[in-house]
This record gives structure tokens, C-alpha cells and sequence, in this order.
């Protein structure tokens, strides 16, 4: 299958029911990877306490990916780092894991777990379908490639799985990439051509978008990963 292509799922997406619910539910719902989802700045905050939700702009992005993930007809699909478990809202089977939060704001999850290294050495070919969104990506940018075969381990045969991360975070986390000064084109370059190569011929990958670029001055690194785990 061929990677992401936002035009051409904005088009196919604003054509269904998903779309037309999630459009009355946000502000705004947008197709960039690199949009931040951010509050309007005309609302004061006990209006943004009390309705979060609703003042956020929000990603249509991961509806690509959980709608292949669900193309297997899973009993289950768990989202590993799941925040406020907002997609379970949307498709019920859905299992959120996450850290627990004492005052009960912030994260919602089903199952209250933090999403370590032993966790997912306690979780080898445990998932039929699985994804996490920027939340795995908490480690050096020089432990990619260990971190996302990690991932990969916990998918069972015949299983789905979806990795988003952000390299950004990463950089900032690794004593070797974190005070490179990304404003030099070369140095931009090394990083991008070392995620390529750390990340190149990955078992089960059916798609890999490494996508990082300059904006405002500022790099931003998108990176879905894709996995298809045959039987």
C-alpha cells in the first residue's frame, strides 16, 4: 500500500459520516502532519477547562491508519499512550493504555499501565492490532531503530500495527543529537539520512513515511510506520 497522501484523503474522508460528526464536534479538523493542535486564543481559560474538547482543532490523520488497522476486524485495537482515549469515542473496540492521573483531567484510559521497555517485554505478539501516536517516542533518536522493533515485537502473527513519532522529541532526549543546531542544512540533512537508515529494511513494514522538514525556522519530524505481521 502506498503511504499517507493527505489531498487525497481529505477528499475521500470529507465524504463520510466520521467527518461530518467530527466537523461539529471541533473547531477545526485538518489534514497537515505538521499542525499542532492547539486552543483558540479567544477563550478564556475556564472555558477551555471546562470544554477542552471542543476548542481543539483536530487531526483527521489517524483515522487513516486506525481505519487499516480496523480493516482486519480486530476484537480489540489498543492504543498504547492514549491520553484522554479520544478515538475510543469513535470506534468502541478501541483499548486504551496509559498512565494513570490522580485528579483524572488529563488521561482517560481504559487500562492504567505505563507503556516502558518492560512493558513491552511483557507484551510479545500480545496484539492483534495495536498503534500509538507520539507517545513511544520519549528515548535518544540513537535508539530508534531498537525502540520501533520493539514495538513491532508486540504485533502477533496475522496482526496489524501503526507507529507515530515525532523526531523532534527524540532530539531533544539524546545526549549525542540534542545540541546540533538544525538551523545548518547539513546537519538536517545527517539526521534525516540517519532515520532513513536506521529505519530502512524493518521486518513487516508495508509502509514507511519519514517526512521531516524545516517550518518557521523550526524542524519538525513526522514518522508513520506501518506494520503487517504475516501468520
Amino acid at each position: 500500500m502506498k503511504c499517507y497522501d493527505p489531498a487525497e484523503w481529505e477528499i475521500a474522508f470529507k465524504k463520510c459520516d466520521l467527518y461530518k460528526q467530527l466537523a461539529n464536534e471541533y473547531d477545526n479538523v485538518y489534514f497537515d502532519k505538521h499542525r499542532n493542535a492547539a486552543k483558540k486564543l479567544d477563550h478564556t481559560p475556564r472555558q477551555w477547562r471546562a470544554n477542552r474538547a471542543k476548542f481543539l482543532s483536530f487531526s483527521a490523520i489517524p483515522f487513516y491508519y486506525i481505519k487499516w488497522l480496523q480493516e482486519i476486524n480486530p476484537k480489540k485495537v489498543y492504543d498504547l499512550g492514549c491520553g484522554w482515549n479520544i478515538f475510543k469515542k469513535y470506534y468502541p473496540n478501541i483499548i486504551g493504555v496509559g498512565a494513570d492521573d490522580p485528579k483524572g483531567i488529563m488521561f482517560q484510559a481504559d487500562i492504567y499501565d505505563y507503556v516502558d521497555d518492560d512493558y513491552i517485554q511483557g507484551h510479545q505478539e500480545y496484539f492483534e492490532s495495536v498503534f500509538s501516536i507520539c507517545a513511544l517516542h520519549f528515548i535518544p533518536l540513537s535508539d530508534i531503530r531498537k525502540r520501533v522493533l520493539d514495538f513491532a515485537s508486540m504485533i502477533e502473527p496475522g496482526g496489524r500495527g501503526w507507529l507515530s513519532l515525532n523526531a523532534m522529541r527524540m532530539i531533544e532526549r539524546d545526549p549525542i543529537f540534542k545540541n546540533t543546531n538544525l538551523d545548518n542544512k547539513e546537519n538536517f540533512l545527517a539526521i534525516n539520512n540517519f532515520c532513513k537508515q536506521e529505519l530502512s529494511n524493518l521486518p513487516n513494514v508495508v509502509c514507511l513515511d519519514i517526512d521531516l522538514r524545516i517550518i518557521d525556522e523550526y524542524m519538525d519530524g513526522n514518522i508513520q510506520i506501518q506494520f503487517d505481521k504475516e501468520s
